[in-house]
């Protein structure tokens, strides 16, 4: 996992609005912490991160301040050490910035620690909806986070999420599909001219969740199998091409999906029968 990159000007120089900041203690979650740097910027957002915006010489209380006040939402990492020294300081600018609106503007994720325990150190905090998060489910984490960034009104999902390894496909489908990165994407029919693991596949039909729209590409096979019982879902996690004839993006879904699927390419040409 790696570090951000250098920054080219400091906190104090910056004058746009944040997307999001991170919160979270160095002592325990700073892995976890470039990990939903890494993820959230590569979905485009705009993100507060102190391993990237502080630079040497700044005033690490007045960057912190800066920085609740210009973004709009804070994930706030809580993990075991995190109600010491400066992080807790953070938390209660969070909160006070939270209890003036009813967006979700605070979007707590738990890191070693259970929800018993934060409602013991925080019952005013344990009150607002939030996931656990490891090293392995960053990126299902991600997808969430990026969601209620998007939709800050809309009620975050209660389910915990397990660790998930998710490995990166790539889609084409003959139509400008209306996606943008973080994009909840079904693929319901497709092809592939070897196997999805490395192909990549084109797909015959797939649906947004976010505007419900059902997308309908070339259905012309020549030697390729229309595959319509093995459903791809995933997030849209980067986008190589749209225009009026084609759309290709890469598509973000567990492992376990692909390697359910057949590794024979035979099954995937045109005349195989399920």
């Amino acid at each position: 996992m790696t570090e951000g990159p250098e920054p080219d000007e400091s906190a104090e120089e910056r004058e746009e609005e944040y997307d999001v900041m991170i919160s979270y203690s160095h002592e325990d979650s700073k892995p976890v912490a470039n990990g939903l740097y890494d993820e959230l910027t590569a979905y485009g957002l705009d993100v507060w991160y102190d391993g990237v915006e502080l630079g040497i010489g700044d005033n690490i209380r007045s960057s912190i301040d800066r920085a609740l006040t210009e973004s709009e939402h804070a994930i706030i990492l809580i993990s075991p050490s995190y109600f010491e020294g400066m992080s807790e300081w953070e938390l209660d600018g969070l909160v006070q910035k939270h209890n003036k609106t009813e967006e979700n503007v605070i979007l707590p994720l738990l890191h070693g620690m259970e929800f018993e325990e934060l409602q013991e150190k925080s019952p005013s905090l344990a009150n607002i909806i939030g996931d656990k998060v490891n090293e392995d489910n960053i990126d299902e984490i991600t997808a969430k986070l990026y969601d209620a960034i998007k939709s800050p009104n809309k009620t975050p999902n209660l389910d915990d999420v397990e660790g998930v390894n998710r490995v990166e496909l790539n889609v084409t489908i003959e139509d400008l599909v209306d996606i943008s990165k973080g994009s909840k994407v079904t693929v319901e029919e497709w092809r592939t001219s070897g196997t999805p693991h490395t192909s990549g596949v084109t797909a015959v039909k797939l649906t947004v969740e976010e505007s419900g729209l059902t997308y309908t590409g070339s259905n012309f096979v020549g030697t390729t199998k229309v595959i319509k019982d093995e459903q791809l879902e995933g997030h849209v996690s980067d986008i190589e091409e749209k225009s009026a004839g084609s759309t290709e993006f890469t598509l973000r879904l567990p492992e376990s999906r692909l390697n359910e699927l057949s590794d024979d390419r035979n099954d995937y040409k045109s005349g195989f029968v399920r």
